[in-house]
């Protein structure tokens, strides 16, 4: 048996996992405050919310943790239904993406943790308890990234998996015909109040109003996939799951990165500002010339995503897992 805490924030975290799972040797259990999927049939732990009942309820804990509120009575139901749920099952091993108070809770329990990396500065103590305390870390992107800073002796244990994408992989050679007035925007519903992409997107159509945009905030993965693959170039955010799903349909990006705890997608819009990767960031002073900026981001070899996405991360990551599961062995 394997337990799967999913972070109920947006819905990247359960899309990954979704995939993962398919892979694994065992039952699995998700647990999570993320609304169920419909016609999802595996067992699902429904857990409450955390959420801070009134101020000064110290969440940090002095710096120690990220989100552990005193006197918070969802806190304290959320906690205890893991623990009676680690008591019952007894796993072979917990995935956690992500939440360093659940990996420690899990690490408490005598219980092996694979803690999902994400991008960003990584080097604060809470981060660091969590993954020392972790069996095997896997980050969700391809080796040669450079957009996780971690401690230096957690470093050398981040096993680099690939991207996971909920839209199937292009395969080589396969031919596309990607509209040269088309341009996608994809959006997340991670994101509070007006976004940094919203606001680019709207100075963007204001000067390129004749282009045929197409907006896919909460569609599917068959209509994301068609406007990626037909479409000249992507406009998202830099969250791992919308740079995969880009990487996935082989498509030139401009990146937005939006402001998250940890410099998240700062870090990874920096690196790839320094890669050679089929894309464009616009972070902060908004270009003169949009005209020109998309058409030499159309111009770039969408193929080159191939390494980011190549549609083996999901076989990969859970080769991982069902190894701590079979052994507990720490280490790549």
């Amino acid at each position: 048996m394997i337990g799967y805490y999913v972070h109920h924030r947006g819905v990247g975290h359960l899309n990954r996992a979704l995939a993962v799972i398919d892979h694994l040797d065992g039952p699995v259990t998700i647990l999570s405050s993320a609304p169920r999927p419909v016609g999802y049939a595996g067992t699902w732990v429904a857990l409450p919310l955390d959420h801070a009942d009134r101020e000064g309820s110290e969440p940090t804990a002095n710096g120690a943790l990220h989100w552990a509120p005193l006197r918070s009575p969802g806190l304290a139901a959320r906690m205890a239904l893991i623990s009676q749920w680690l008591a019952a099952t007894r796993p072979d091993a917990v995935v956690v993406d992500v939440s360093v108070e659940v990996a420690l809770l899990v690490r408490l329990h005598g219980v092996p943790v694979v803690t999902i990396a994400q991008p960003g500065d990584r080097t604060d103590y809470a981060h660091t308890l969590g993954f020392r305390a972790a069996n095997a870390i896997i980050a969700m992107w391809p080796s040669g990234n450079d957009a996780l800073e971690v401690a230096p002796d957690v470093a050398p244990r981040v096993e680099t998996v690939g991207a996971i994408s909920r839209i199937p992989v292009a395969r080589p050679g396969e031919s596309t015909l990607r509209h040269p007035d088309r341009i996608a925007v994809l959006g997340g519903r991670g994101t509070r109040g007006e976004s940094a992409l919203a606001r680019v997107i709207s100075h963007a159509r204001a000067a390129l109003p004749d282009k045929d945009w197409v907006v896919l905030d909460n569609a599917d993965a068959s209509t994301v996939a068609h406007a990626l693959r037909t479409s000249a170039v992507v406009f998202a955010h830099c969250g791992q799951n919308a740079i995969a799903e880009i990487a996935a349909s082989r498509a030139p990006a401009v990146f937005v990165p939006e402001d998250r705890p940890h410099d998240e997608q700062r870090v990874q819009a920096a690196a790839f500002a320094r890669g050679d990767h089929p894309a464009t960031v616009v972070d902060g002073e908004l270009p003169d010339d949009w005209a020109a900026l998309l058409r030499d981001t159309a111009a770039l070899d969408g193929g080159r995503w191939a390494r980011w996405c190549d549609g083996g991360a999901t076989a990969r990551a859970a080769s991982i897992i069902d190894r701590v599961a079979a052994t507990g062995r720490l280490g790549a």
